[in-house]
């Protein structure tokens, strides 16, 4: 199946030289882009004369299995929220985290993702409730330590069932130990031994909160990252979400150990945590950052274009510099550099890569475009976007989801308790 988007009014190229294209058409073959510039015959072919294609956002850190909490123990201080939200995961249904995760799928699609990283215990129904979304899914099975865990049997065990059963299609399963703080030595060393064994990533919470930077000072004489480092954990085969309370020493540790970073600005706000990822230092050491919504009982929202402009302007607030981060830089984050931490030939808009890609369109931008990277990160929100392709398929068109009928599931779902 080949497909042409002509005359696209703008191509945010993402490539090496961060082009913007004007006028441009993208001839897709299959799951590939086949060709940029030229007007090709193809199977199908869409006037994109109003529209701008952009790579397809990667939310690098959330929860989606929460979403029917969303708002169910706000404004907590954060170990207090985490108690609760705890407490209350132990009473979810099977049915909810199902009806939860399609609702998610939704709420990110039509915000532009074509890729996530998730961290929950799911069911083999609820993946393949996600699996039917079409976006890229790569889903954490979280290991904890048994005495504070709600799954049934060994955690670490039921991760290497996951492995075992969900490597296919979409689905790509990693290995989730949760925190230092909720997982011993033994179980972090078994958990990376196990994502090596099976040739993928570990996707770990690390320096989210002051407290659990002072715990771990008190206990194991280190800072998080030093004790991850002491205990050979970090690689970059390792994916560290937040990373709010770190040192220059050991940004360079990350740096050295190619270990990846999810950024999640919006979700750290929120929960008062007081730390802010130290973004300039890690771009200064060539630490591969990228950006995560967290999740909607954290952020309340999935929302990529609101964590791409929170992520800057929170930095440029803190530093007392409006240039500290750009729109280019946090751009990047959502687009090239989630698709680099993930192995996927993505993320830009070159030819011979995959076609995860989004149509936005440029009418309900509704403003001069003096420079299109600013509007889209400072003023742009999920309204514009109208079609989301992952590997030439749609799975949003003219702003409706594949699994719009998902909704009414959900609805049935919802008037039925």
């Amino acid at each position: 199946m080949s497909l042409l988007l002509k005359n696209c009014r703008y191509v945010l190229t993402q490539d090496d030289r961060r082009r913007v294209l004007k006028d441009t058409s993208v001839y897709i073959d299959g799951d590939k882009i086949a060709n940029i510039g030229k007007t090709e015959a193809a199977d199908e072919v869409i006037d994109c004369s109003e529209m701008v294609l952009c790579p397809g956002f990667v939310n690098s850190h959330t929860h989606i299995g929460t979403t029917m909490m969303r708002g169910y123990a706000d404004d907590l201080p954060f170990f207090k929220w985490l108690d609760k939200i705890w407490e209350r995961e132990h009473r979810l249904t099977e049915k909810e985290i199902a009806l939860g995760a399609q609702l998610a799928c939704v709420e990110m699609t039509k915000s532009g993702v074509t890729s996530f990283v998730d961290m929950y215990p799911y069911e083999d129904s609820t993946v393949k409730k996600i699996a039917a979304s079409g976006l890229r899914a790569f889903l954490s099975w979280p290991v904890i330590d048994k005495d504070k865990t709600t799954q049934k049997g060994a955690p670490i065990k039921n991760a290497e069932r996951f492995l075992k059963r969900w490597k296919t299609g979409t689905i790509t399963p990693l290995v989730g130990p949760h925190a230092i703080y909720s997982c011993d030595k033994e179980l972090l060393i078994k958990a990376k031994k196990l994502a090596d064994k099976h040739k993928t990533m570990a996707h770990i919470h690390v320096a989210e909160t002051r407290k659990e930077l002072a715990d771990c000072l008190a206990k194991n004489k280190k800072r998080v990252v030093e004790y991850l480092d002491s205990i050979e954990f970090l690689d970059k085969n390792v994916l560290a979400a937040h990373c709010s309370w770190l040192t220059k020493g050991e940004i360079r540790i990350l740096s050295e150990c190619q270990t990846k970073v999810a950024a999640c600005p919006v979700s750290n706000a929120k929960l008062g945590t007081g730390g802010t990822v130290p973004i300039p230092e890690m771009l200064q050491s060539g630490v591969c950052i990228t950006l995560g919504t967290d999740a909607p009982i954290s952020n309340n929202s999935l929302n990529m274009f609101e964590t791409m402009k929170f992520c800057s302007l929170l930095l440029k607030n803190q530093r007392w510099d409006a240039s500290i981060v750009s729109a280019q830089d946090v751009l990047d984050f959502a687009t090239i550099n989630g698709a680099n931490v993930l192995g996927l030939d993505a993320g830009s808009i070159v030819e011979g890569k995959l076609a995860d890609l989004v149509l936005m369109d440029i009418k309900k931008m509704s403003m001069p475009i003096n420079n299109l990277i600013s509007n889209l990160v400072y003023s742009s929100s999920p309204n514009i976007v109208d079609s989301v392709m992952v590997g030439g398929r749609f799975v949003m068109r003219s702003g409706e989801p594949i699994m719009s009928s998902a909704l009414k599931e959900i609805a049935q779902g919802l008037s039925s308790e």
